[in-house]
């Protein structure tokens, strides 16, 4: 079902074929692939993998990174495009540079929800661009559409959003803002390896797959703390391209040879793997999403050996069984402290 967001409709009516034109897309962009404009004159820079490779099956010109926008050249574009992400950094990071890249005149169209706090971003916003106040209400967004006056720019504290730093509750790895959860080890991460650490035989591994990744968490610490040795083949998968150089940082940091790749739910993996681990995400953009889930299983059923395992961790409240019982011979449930659950999934009884 296409999903809606009145802040992204109004940024979809503002599109003209004319003039250079950059769109800074993330997840909010999930289900709109096929309504943004596929000319010369719109470029778009993508965080997403999936979202990515939808907009080029649309037929956009889009680049998959992590917001880096160093190769367009400074005060080059006459109209950026910015529906209001999640994080504070990332926000201000996208603000800084479309203060950059726009021409002086040129004008950043913009648009968020009241409970993403839009009025005072978009303020923000026209302080970023040395330009006076223009944010009005359009339905259920905030909107504005704020022309480039470098005289009074502001620069915006972006935590100097592409450096990479130790977590706060754990120094051994390293994270950044774009991440999910970035600043800490997830909760549903830790108990899946508690899970693991309680079991009763050792854990040995040969071969590891990581499915949604993240900064690398699950598939460090599991080669480092419960397998006798690293496992010969280490894969992790992402489909966030902050999250992946977290990842590839890690390994390198770690002394780990791991392969990094950038995937929708392990769609681009190859090969089967003995042992795989998951901390699926269960929203599509900002949906609930069960199918989600249900495509990482599949993910996991396709790539999983005939005798390994595939741990995963869920929501509580996330029917995951009912969702593996077609993939898996074995469905298992090793622990739910009410809040997570870990299931072990096997082809074997």
């Amino acid at each position: 079902m296409m999903s809606t967001d009145p802040a992204l409709q109004w940024l979809l009516q503002q599109a003209s074929p004319k003039g250079d034109s950059l769109w800074l897309c993330d997840e909010h962009f999930y289900g709109f692939e096929q309504q943004l404009p596929a000319t010369e004159n719109h470029r778009y820079l993508c965080n997403r993998y999936d979202i990515a490779q939808r907009m080029r099956a649309a037929g956009c010109q889009v680049s998959f990174n992590d917001f880096d926008a160093e190769t367009i050249p400074e005060a080059s574009v006459e109209t950026v495009f910015y529906r209001l992400s999640k994080e504070k950094p990332v926000v201000h990071h996208l603000m800084n540079t479309a203060a950059r890249v726009l021409r002086p005149g040129g004008v950043l169209h913009i648009a968020g929800l009241k409970n993403e706090g839009a009025k005072t971003l978009l303020e923000k916003a026209a302080a970023c661009l040395g330009t006076t106040k223009a944010t009005r209400k359009n339905g259920l967004a905030y909107v504005a559409s704020l022309p480039k006056q470098s005289s009074n720019s502001v620069k915006l504290d972006d935590q100097n959003y592409h450096q990479l730093r130790p977590l706060n509750s754990d120094a051994t790895y390293l994270s950044k803002p774009g991440v999910f959860g970035w600043q800490k080890v997830d909760a549903g991460s830790a108990f899946l390896l508690a899970t693991l650490k309680a079991q009763p035989r050792p854990w040995i591994t040969e071969s590891l797959l990581d499915l949604g990744c993240g900064y690398g968490y699950l598939a460090f610490a599991a080669a480092r703390e419960l397998a006798e040795k690293a496992p010969s083949t280490l894969a992790l998968t992402d489909n966030n391209a902050a999250a992946l150089l977290a990842a590839k940082a890690n390994a390198e940091r770690l002394g780990l040879s791991a392969s990094v790749i950038a995937s929708d739910a392990g769609r681009e993996v190859q090969g089967e793997f003995d042992t795989i681990l998951c901390n699926p995400p269960f929203h599509q953009g900002f949906a609930l999403s069960e199918d989600l889930t249900g495509r990482f299983l599949t993910s996991a059923a396709r790539h999983l050996r005939k005798n390994g395992s595939a741990f995963f961790v869920v929501n509580a409240f996330i029917p995951a069984e009912e969702k593996a019982r077609p993939l898996f011979k074995s469905v298992r449930t090793l622990a739910n402290n009410r809040q997570f659950k870990v299931l072990q999934l096997s082809q074997t009884q």
